[in-house]
């Protein structure tokens, strides 16, 4: 029999996404953004997890860790204008500034409070998270970053093909080009399978259209950050370098450093369990 290397075949469960409230949140610029959540189980802890994925995640990328959070905490998730899931209008803006403010105004949508709020952002997405509290959108619990830099890991390559080429030829060449460039840039197991799944699954034509996320530099945006914020080290990862995790974490003056031992451990099971239970000590113990 033929083997299966899609995401699939890690047998996740899903259960937060298959529980989870979706929800399509419309925007002060009449663009619709995808949500989905769990808000409403007393029987977890006050602090509500807000997530941000990076570039091109789906749901297998982090579904195991959601589904332990989950466990412990309720739990948003708003996909930024990248994603597939939100079908980009024809006048909709992709910038840094118009995505931060999707996310605050997804929180005044959904009535949350700040305070109660645990902002957890991954690759770009801690960028996110630097540019929500180091422009004072939003002053949340804590934080907690993963995949940290302060520029995005996008090859250089590749960016310069979105200004090249046309749209419809993204797909067709740049993820072969992708595939190749990525080869030698990943952790052996789920970090390898889960990012050809997800070249498998991008469309580039998006990343396009958010062709300038790719020359953000989020320097100052961590340096301005004022709430507590952990970074978790992976040491096994090697498309996010370890040496940009000591950098930011000199910029940002309230910050910690939660190391684990790989990448698998903080995403998939069993591992995610004894994880999850990490970040509950540090949100009760330390911020």
């Amino acid at each position: 029999m033929k083997k299966n290397n899609s995401a699939e075949e890690t047998f996740q469960e899903l259960l937060f996404v298959k529980e989870s409230t979706k929800v399509y949140i419309p925007m002060s610029d009449g663009q619709d953004i995808f949500c989905q959540y769990i808000l409403d189980d007393k029987t977890k802890s006050d602090y509500i997890i807000f997530f941000i994925q990076g570039f091109a995640s789906g749901h297998f990328t982090w579904s195991d860790f959601w589904d332990a959070l989950h466990e412990e905490f309720n739990m948003v998730i708003v996909d930024p204008r990248d994603k597939k899931s939100n079908e980009l209008k024809k006048k909709s803006k992709c910038t840094i500034h118009r995505i931060a403010l999707d996310f605050i105004e997804a929180i005044k949508f959904l009535k949350l409070d700040e305070k109660k709020l645990v902002l957890f952002g991954s690759s770009i997405g801690a960028s996110y998270v630097a540019y929500l509290v180091g422009q004072e959108m939003i002053k949340p619990k804590g934080c907690f970053l993963t995949g940290t830099s302060r520029k995005p890991r996008s090859p250089r390559m590749l960016v310069h093909f979105f200004f090249l080429l046309p749209g419809f030829a993204l797909n067709a060449i740049v993820k072969p080009i992708a595939r190749i460039y990525m080869r030698n840039k990943l952790a052996e197991g789920f970090q390898k399978q889960i990012y050809k799944d997800r070249i498998n699954h991008v469309d580039f034509r998006r990343w396009k259209t958010c062709k300038s996320l790719h020359d953000w530099d989020a320097t100052e945006e961590f340096r301005k950050m004022s709430s507590p914020v952990f970074i978790i080290r992976t040491p096994d990862d090697k498309y996010h370098k370890e040496d940009e995790v000591k950098i930011i974490r000199e910029l940002i003056p309230n910050c910690k450093i939660i190391d684990v031992p790989t990448y698998d451990y903080c995403h998939i099971k069993p591992g995610v369990y004894e994880f999850t239970q990490t970040i509950k000590k540090t949100i009760l113990e330390e911020m």
